[in-house]
């Protein structure tokens, strides 16, 4: 695994962690 295909990989994780927490926060919201 390259270095480039890591950092990929990380960034795809923080991605898809911040979309889920504002997903999270928006139905919180609206339920609420």
């Amino acid at each position: 695994m390259t270095q480039n295909d890591y950092r990929y990989m990380i960034f795809v994780v923080v991605a898809v962690l911040v979309l889920t927490a504002l997903a999270s926060w928006v139905f919180l919201e609206a339920i609420s």
